[in-house]
């Protein structure tokens, strides 16, 4: 069981290369990040995000190696001012079962 009131951030980026993530973005994260990349929504909805598997949502594109594409080469989140809620809420709110192996931050918080 994971106890997350001691869990400490490493900024290794590890969360951020989960493959096939899903990170689904609603329509007001939508206008928040276009806003701070200074593009149209539109333009940030072409570009940036695809239908998420079951056709629900729009989620955020991953690079072609799983990673998420605002994770910058020294492990930082380029929109990190405006990152969706998912982001920021993990693991505080929602981790998945392997998060604990993923994380090394999570990996100190098994009890």
């Amino acid at each position: 069981m994971l106890n997350t009131s001691n869990f400490s951030c490493r900024m290794c980026g590890a969360c951020c290369r989960i493959k096939d993530a899903i990170v689904r973005v609603s329509d007001k994260e939508i206008e928040r990040i276009a806003k701070f990349l200074g593009i149209e929504e539109n333009e940030f909805i072409k570009l940036h995000t695809e239908v998420s598997p079951d056709r629900k949502s729009l989620t955020l594109r991953s690079r072609e190696d799983g990673a998420c594409v605002y994770l910058t080469d020294e492990n930082l989140c380029m929109i990190n001012q405006v990152k969706p809620d998912k982001c920021a809420s993990f693991p505080y709110e929602w981790t998945n079962p392997d998060s604990s192996v993923v994380c090394p931050g999570l990996a100190e918080c098994v009890n």
